[in-house]
């Protein structure tokens, strides 16, 4: 099993539900108002740094990590250069 966690901007919570669940993966969480710095900026939810981050996770089978890693790929690829999306694989021991 693997955990995929996706960081990407509060306007493309929408696009990357609908991501998830075309690889039909349908068990996700999703943590909103996620405040930090990366590579685009700085995003703390205020006037001089707008904007704020979701983090949303999924725990999958290896083969259905490889395609919605795939699906997230193409997504980041297909987004502007204002906006980030980064994804990361976890492995996972146990799930209870």
């Amino acid at each position: 099993m693997k955990m995929v966690m996706i960081i990407c901007p509060e306007n493309r919570t929408d696009t990357i539900r609908e991501l998830i669940a075309g690889q039909d993966v349908h068990a996700y969480s999703e943590l909103h108002e996620v405040s930090g710095a990366g590579d685009k900026g700085m995003k703390f939810g205020n006037r001089v740094w707008p904007g704020q981050s979701v983090v949303m996770f999924t725990v999958v089978p290896e083969g259905k990590k490889a395609q919605l890693f795939s699906a997230l790929r193409e997504c980041r690829a297909s987004l502007p250069s204002a906006d980030s999306l980064h994804a990361f694989v976890v492995p996972v021991e146990e799930v209870l």
